[in-house]
């Protein structure tokens, strides 16, 4: 893959990933609502208009056996993912690449955000580039078929675009989508979204980042190796400004496979329970990614 020559000054790289990650829980709490309700309104195509009737919810249903899976081996355990190259092909074909190259071998998980993301695939600690990062960007792929529930996969990028049409474009880290706290004030609020009742549902049952939706590409979904995942987000940091983990947590090995080698049936169903049975963020003081411009 085609590296950008350009050199970066690591600390100032280093600041500006820390930004990104920085708001209150507050915050994400008071806006989620206003983020799904514009997702489902007025995202998602040229036109402006995202009809909520469009919403589909693709991440639960069965994968058929030649759909792409990464798997992720890493210093705590192994997970893998559904990858959806049908709704987003351009990135689908890049990251797909890097993992056949093996450039998220021997990668580091940099951010944890107690029970609601982490971040992953850095050639360095602390998510700053090196002169092996792969720095291409890609103009964000949104579609209504992928969200940001617990689980989801999300390519995150520097901001791009214009001054008047701001966007996080995509790029080789990954965030790892795990979910907020679903208070029954929160959930008071997700109910009263007017919007697509499905999609309100799944994150009440299934846990995510309602913020998140409609922002960045979302290109997978976890579907096996879950405690390991929960494990990783819940892992320790070295404190509340860096959010690097204390310990080194890598991902080891990155390969690719198919959803018929890999099968858990199981994980693809929308009856499951309420979403109090997955990690909760109540001990979290941040939680934003919002690039800064």
């Amino acid at each position: 893959m085609k590296k950008n020559g350009n050199n970066y000054n690591l600390s100032d790289k280093s600041r500006r990933f820390r930004t990104y990650f920085q708001f209150s829980m507050i915050g994400i709490c008071f806006i989620a609502v206003f983020a799904l309700f514009y997702a489902c309104q007025s995202a998602g195509n040229s036109s402006g208009n995202l009809n909520p009737d469009d919403v589909e919810i693709i991440q639960y249903q069965l994968p058929e056996d030649d759909a792409p899976v990464v798997v992720f081996e890493t210093s705590k355990g192994t997970f893998k993912a559904v990858v959806y190259e049908d709704e987003v092909p351009e990135f689908a074909e890049y990251f797909i690449d890097l993992v056949n190259e093996g450039y998220y071998d021997g990668t580091h998980i940099f951010a944890v955000q107690d029970g609601v993301y982490f971040m992953g695939g850095s050639k360095s600690l602390d998510g700053t580039d090196t002169d092996d990062t792969d720095k291409e960007k890609l103009d964000p792929e949104i579609t209504p078929a992928l969200w940001p529930f617990r689980g989801a996969l999300i390519s995150y990028g520097d901001k791009g675009g214009s001054v008047f049409n701001k966007k996080i474009m995509s790029g080789s880290r990954i965030l790892f989508v795990d979910t907020v706290e679903f208070t029954d004030e929160f959930v008071e609020e997700l109910d009263s979204v007017d919007g697509n009742e499905e999609l309100v549902n799944t994150f009440k049952s299934k846990g995510g980042v309602p913020n998140f939706s409609q922002q960045y590409t979302i290109f997978g979904q976890v579907y096996e190796g879950l405690d390991v995942y929960d494990d990783i987000c819940t892992a320790e940091v070295t404190d509340s400004e860096s959010l690097n983990p204390a310990v080194d947590i890598t991902l080891d090995k990155v390969y690719m496979s198919t959803y018929g080698e890999n099968k858990n049936d199981e994980f693809f169903s929308l009856s499951d329970s309420s979403v109090t049975e997955a990690p909760s963020a109540e001990n979290s003081d941040s939680t934003d990614i919002s690039a800064e411009s």
